[in-house]
């Protein structure tokens, strides 16, 4: 198996740069979900709100590039008559944002401050979603806690941390929902490819799930064979000294991204509509049974090694099977608990929307399995 694709997504629910280096920090790949659109904050809402491909699939419009020098982040809105593009730095000066206005925003339960990127980004983005919106780039120490982590104990927390050198490194988040990396495979993706009518076929169906790193399985894993990875080991074909270990954290519920006409900026056509086909037999999380699942969510590391194009991918642990709403667990009752956890953490974070699969997100449980059996945490997760 090797990385087949890698793709960097410098603004949150943008389209991505495809790239065939990436490098790992602890929040992810560098780059990554550090920009991030949102409403501002008003007398009755205090937090800036962001704003999703959930649900404004007009987000699809807007393309990134980045320069030959890694300096500049071009945005281009394909439809545009007029103001069809926008520069701003990849990564802003310091000192260029020592003015700049700083609102707090909440994603999913952990908070992050973000820095307004100023009234020209402000006019271009309200210009073209007729709506008042603010650019921000990450704040603060430049990262945010994993959502779900602080219901997690000290010893299933490790799960969240990558070992190197008989250290650990905690990983943290930019602006993502919910993990660092989410992973797919193309097996996978063959198989949602034939799930859409035959003219549909051509389309490049895994830009839909917008994935960090898309996996070549060739012919040494089945469709969602991802399901049960615990452990990844890749292998640099340029530096042979260098291994990244990767520990896939949980299945990733999907949510009406998947839906997103990205060429014209709006609902695809029902027949094309990727949540609807997968829900039929992917709904493999037994606590949202309506939801589909398709590829992995995961952390990396260690921080500054590089991801290439071509590089190899090992399993090298796997989970002892996936649970389903089928599994032994469910059916005899042995998760009856969780049920209060769940209530508990609802209470916590102060969200209510948490069984409101038509909200804002889709919360997910995150299955940290180990040899004592299994801890559940609350995530909310979805088209990143």
């Amino acid at each position: 198996m090797k990385i087949q694709r890698l793709f960097i997504y410098p603004v949150k629910s943008l389209r991505p740069v495809e790239v065939a280096t990436a490098e790992i920090t602890n929040e992810g790949l560098r780059f990554d979900r550090q920009y991030i659109l949102v409403k501002p904050p008003t007398d009755k809402q205090p937090l800036a709100e962001h704003i999703t491909i959930k649900w404004r699939f007009d987000l699809g419009l807007f393309h990134t590039a980045i320069d030959r020098t890694w300096s500049k982040l071009t945005i281009t809105h394909t439809q545009a008559q007029e103001h069809e593009t926008l520069v701003v730095p990849l990564s802003p000066s310091p000192l260029s944002l020592l003015d700049a206005k700083t609102f707090e925003v909440s994603i999913f339960g952990t908070k992050a401050p973000g820095i307004d990127m100023g009234e020209a980004a402000s006019a271009f983005f309200s210009h073209h979603l007729d709506m008042p919106v603010k650019l921000l780039y990450i704040g603060g120490n430049g990262q945010r806690e994993i959502p779900g982590r602080p219901f997690m104990g000290p010893k299933h927390a490790r799960s969240l941390s990558i070992a190197v050198n008989d250290k650990l490194q905690p990983q943290r988040i930019r602006f993502a929902d919910a993990a660092p990396l989410l992973i797919t495979t193309t097996a996978s993706e063959e198989d949602a490819r034939r799930r859409l009518p035959a003219a549909a076929r051509g389309e490049d169906v895994i830009v839909r799930f917008r994935p960090n790193m898309h996996v070549d399985v060739g012919t040494e894993a089945e469709a969602y064979d991802e399901d049960g990875w615990g452990m990844l080991t890749i292998r640099s074909q340029v530096d042979k000294q260098q291994e990244v270990s990767v520990r896939c954290l949980f299945r990733t519920v999907r949510c009406l991204s998947l839906n997103a006409d990205l060429a014209k900026g709006g609902m695809i056509a029902t027949p094309k509509q990727l949540y609807g086909l997968l829900a039929k037999d992917r709904r493999t999380n037994e606590y949202f049974p309506q939801k589909p699942v398709f590829g992995q969510y995961a952390c990396a590391g260690p921080s500054g090694a590089v991801l290439r194009v071509g590089d190899e991918v090992e399993v090298t642990d796997r989970v002892s099977r996936a649970i389903t709403p089928s599994s032994p667990e469910v059916l005899n009752g042995t998760l009856v608990g969780v049920g209060k956890t769940f209530r508990k953490m609802q209470d916590d974070v102060g969200l209510q929307d948490l069984d409101d699969t038509s909200g804002p997100g889709c919360w997910v449980l995150l299955y940290l399995w180990s040899g004592q059996g299994l801890n559940i945490a609350g995530l909310k997760a979805g088209g990143m």
